[in-house]
């Protein structure tokens, strides 16, 4: 029996909630997202929308026949992330809008933190840290690389150990319908760093709260090759981002930068010793810790995801058009896109 579709009035006074999610291609992560989703304790969980970009696989075929009628099935013609993300807001029928991955396993109670964060904070989004779930020893050394300092930074969404605060963005996000809709949506230009975009103008709107009580687990990547792609996808949207939004920049996100300058500069060689000095220090940590095999992966994902994320950024830099300044997609959520065009790669949702 499909839940009641409204505001504060259904179920005991709780406020109606969205998920949803952009997919492509996701049949092997699929099943366990919608699990969790729909195992949650939030009691007023009134639709799961799902904006499939043009799967392939058995994607469609896992919504479509998913037992819980609140699954419903959308199309996102333009099959980037940021545009499913907007086909699901501008059909969304809740009060607040959690947004899901189909690569990540939700606590139970996930949903009913993110809503209580909201309410007690004040803050235009919220969200938890974002944590990893890996087995094999190949997973483990990506997993290990995307969390440690060397490779992802001090931002603090990448902590395991992080504190209640207001923060510069989160992972992943729930907000209520009105502010997002009221800030435009997300900018369709982002993919890959359309939640930090958006992040970004909710500071003005009320604030980033991450709660480390919203919890959940993303599915690491498993290859150099995915793991290059997916970071040079993050340094090419972040140096769309800093176009958009100058003030934005911190100083993490120049490290990458800095370390390209220091390669290319008079002084190449020690920079190289250096950095060669800090991934075998922190590959050799990996071993302590896990073994020669997540060691090995360790050093050869930090070197892949610093390269990466160094040839997007500059791709970012010196592409021609840079993206409309302001808001996000322009208009209503359901537009998005009107006026300006995805940045220019191989279309993927992750």
């Amino acid at each position: 029996m499909k839940a009641e579709i409204g505001g504060e009035h259904a179920a005991g006074g709780l406020p109606a909630v969205t998920v949803g999610l952009p997919v492509l291609n996701e049949e092997t992560h699929l099943p366990t997202c919608l699990e969790a989703v729909i195992g949650q304790s939030y009691a007023n969980i009134v639709e799961v929308l799902v904006a499939d970009g043009g799967s392939t696989d058995l994607t469609r075929d896992i919504v479509e026949d998913w037992p819980d009628d609140r699954v419903r099935l959308l199309e996102n013609p333009r099959r980037i992330r940021p545009a499913g993300l907007n086909v699901c807001i501008a059909a969304a029928k809740g009060e607040i809008f959690v947004r899901v991955d189909a690569r990540t396993k939700l606590a139970p109670d996930y949903v009913e933190r993110c809503v209580a964060a909201l309410e007690r904070t004040g803050a235009a989004m919220v969200g938890g840290p974002m944590r990893f779930s890996a087995t094999s020893a190949a997973e483990r050394g990506v997993q290990a690389a995307m969390s440690s300092r060397i490779g992802a930074g001090p931002a603090q969404f990448r902590r395991e150990a992080a504190q209640g605060a207001f923060v510069d963005t989160v992972y992943l996000g729930a907000y209520r319908l009105e502010t997002i809709r009221r800030l435009g949506g997300y900018d369709e230009w982002f993919g890959g760093n359309e939640d930090a975009e958006l992040a970004w103008r909710a500071q003005q709107a009320g604030g980033v709260y991450l709660d480390p009580d919203v919890r959940s687990t993303y599915a690491v990547r498993e290859g150099l090759g995915p793991l290059w792609r997916q970071f040079r996808r993050y340094g090419r949207a972040r140096a769309v981002t800093m176009r958009k939004h100058p003030s934005s920049v911190s100083a993490r996100q120049l490290a990458v930068p800095a370390l390209v300058a220091g390669v290319l500069s008079p002084w190449r060689r020690p920079v190289v010793a250096c950095y060669a000095a800090a991934v075998a220090g922190r590959a050799l940590l990996g071993v302590l810790q896990d073994g020669p095999a997540v060691g090995a992966v360790l050093a050869m994902s930090l070197p892949t995801m610093h390269a990466g994320w160094a040839v997007g950024f500059f791709e970012g830099m010196t592409q021609r058009s840079a993206p409309p300044a302001g808001g996000g997609s322009g208009g209503e959520a359901g537009d998005a896109g009107a006026d300006c065009q995805p940045l220019p790669a191989t279309p993927d949702l992750h």
